[in-house]
């Protein structure tokens, strides 16, 4: 394994997940495809076994299929294996499906008309602007968006009374089962919040007519395809602000709510299945049936999905030692809450979460969820998966974090767990978070992929005779050595090309993490700040 050679390809590399398949729902933090493939073809042979134990939007799953590796991939949560199921399932008569549909669809535009003095005409609206002090409070409308027939351009109208009655009408729902969701502020979920507050009475009823339509579909393969184009669209259906901010599925502003033209919204929908059906036309020679074993999946499938907490999979799910790359994110801390952004389908597409088993810190009533429970299970899980994965084979792992707690709490867990450290790689993102910007000092920006293999006895002890002082003092010498021999670098950079691997593989990690809460910390006062080009420089 030529790591220093896979390292660079992949800092040479654009990573995206701009691709037909990836494009047609959203998940969170979904990582690129084409890093991904980059360590599917040099880590592995044709055949071999790719494992994801925090499966997720199954971009691990699905490019080790189309890849002719065979994936199998660990889930909690039901919606992730919906998507991959559905994507990878060859249905017939898709086309003829999706046309009939869009035609259903075009039929329940009449929901969006409005009258236009303007054009002494009906229009069709296509956003609506309004303010709603709480989730359960009416809205009062600002501004309506609509077209006229012949008219390119977007008019701005004040609401009248029957845009007010259209809104809110609701004449009960056949199909949708609401949901009281579980109360977290940080999700700015309040006390007996039900989903249904997250949409308007409008939106609630062009949902029901789908799931009314989609109830009377008698093949479970079609009917999972409209079910795929609702649940790609569930998050821009629903209130939110007008940069349509779908990275907090479960709130809605105060002012300046908008409710999108959901005809609109599920037609680009259909657009883009469509896409992600033609490019997995590509593939048509690929084995991407389901298996329902791991031993049908040896002999006759290209992936195989375990509905269960990694931390619960026994022997006869996965074999010991059979394994022969494990590539995964798993959940940072309570960075991303899956199992209660979950609670958004729940009603609509009766696809269930698990609360109990998800590894995540959260403080929402009644989990009980907090960072000892996190590194608890955590631990539980990386023993079950070194025991899956074969001796000298590697683990990818997406981290990134300058917190030297946190760090020492993971490497102690692998190493526990016989996995050895070996290098990282940084993988850039092309936008900074607002905390990039902030902060650029003491922040990361993108991921970095963790490289580990499984050995035991190779980690350094630490030297009892070596003191704070000297270990300091070393780490500095690297940092001057690098920003010598490289010029100014950003702190991303020095942590990803090298200081984390020193101090790790030196057994110098516990003695900083007990004295400096961040790597900042230990070289920020002898090593210069370029607050105008935010690097470290000599």
């Amino acid at each position: 394994m030529d790591l220093l050679s896979i390292k660079r390809k992949i800092s040479q590399i654009t990573p995206t997940n701009r691709n037909p398949l990836y494009q047609s729902h959203l998940y969170w933090s979904q990582k690129p495809y084409n890093i991904c493939d980059i360590l599917i073809e040099e880590l592995t042979e044709e055949g071999d076994i790719i494992f994801d134990p925090f499966m997720g939007s199954g971009v691990t799953i699905i490019e080790a299929a189309l890849h002719n590796r065979k994936g199998v991939g660990v889930e909690i949560n039901e919606l992730p294996i919906f998507i991959v199921d559905t994507l990878l399932k060859k249905v017939e008569v898709v086309e003829e499906l999706l046309n009939e549909f869009e035609l259903f669809l075009d039929s329940l535009q009449s929901y969006y008309e409005t009258w236009s003095d303007e054009f002494n005409t009906v229009g069709v609206i296509n956003k609506i602007i309004f303010d709603r002090p709480s989730p359960f409070s009416e809205p009062e409308i600002k501004e309506i968006y609509y077209k006229c027939k012949g008219n390119k351009n977007a008019v701005v109208k004040k609401p009248d009374i029957f845009d007010s009655e259209k809104m809110l009408a609701n004449n009960g729902y056949q199909q949708i089962r609401d949901f009281i969701m579980i109360p977290n502020s940080r999700l700015a979920v309040q006390n007996n919040q039900s989903v249904s507050t997250l949409f308007t009475p409008r939106a609630l009823s062009i949902i029901d007519e789908i799931l009314q339509y989609i109830a009377r579909i008698h093949d479970n393969n079609q009917r999972n395809v409209i079910q795929y184009i609702l649940m790609s669209s569930l998050h821009l259906i629903k209130i939110t602000d007008t940069k349509s901010n779908s990275q907090w599925p479960l709130w809605t502003p105060k002012e300046n709510c908008l409710e999108k033209n959901a005809i609109d919204v599920l037609k680009k929908r259909i657009g883009l299945l469509r896409e992600s059906f033609k490019y997995l036309a590509n593939y048509s020679d690929r084995n991407l049936t389901k298996g329902s074993s791991f031993e049908e999946l040896l002999t006759n499938c290209g992936y195989y999905i375990i509905h269960n907490g990694i931390q619960n999979i026994t022997q006869g799910d996965i074999p010991d030692n059979s394994v022969d790359l494990v590539i995964t994110d798993p959940p940072y801390l309570g960075q991303v809450l899956y199992s209660e952004y979950m609670q958004l389908y729940y009603p609509f597409l009766d696809l269930h979460f698990n609360i109990e088993d998800e590894i995540v810190v959260s403080k929402a009533q009644g989990r009980n969820k907090d960072e000892d429970n996190y590194f608890q299970l955590l631990n539980q899980g990386f023993e079950k998966i070194s025991r899956k994965l074969k001796r000298g084979k590697l683990l990818c792992m997406y981290f990134h974090e300058s917190n030297l707690s946190v760090w020492n709490k993971l490497i102690n867990i692998m190493k526990q767990n016989g996995l050895y450290f070996l290098t990282q790689v940084h993988v850039p993102k092309k936008k900074s978070t607002l905390k990039n910007i902030l902060s650029p000092k003491k922040s990361l920006q993108g991921d970095s992929i963790l490289f580990f293999i499984k050995e035991t006895g190779l980690y350094r002890e630490p030297n009892e005779n070596e003191s704070l002082e000297e270990v300091v003092s070393n780490v500095l010498l690297h940092v001057e050595y690098e920003l010598s021999e490289k010029g100014p670098l950003t702190t991303t950079q020095l942590i990803d090309d090298g200081l984390m691997e020193i101090i790790i593989q030196n057994g110098w990690l516990e003695q900083l993490s007990q004295n400096y809460k961040s790597i900042v910390d230990v070289f920020e006062p002898k090593v210069n700040w370029d607050d105008t080009n935010g690097k470290w420089y000599i």
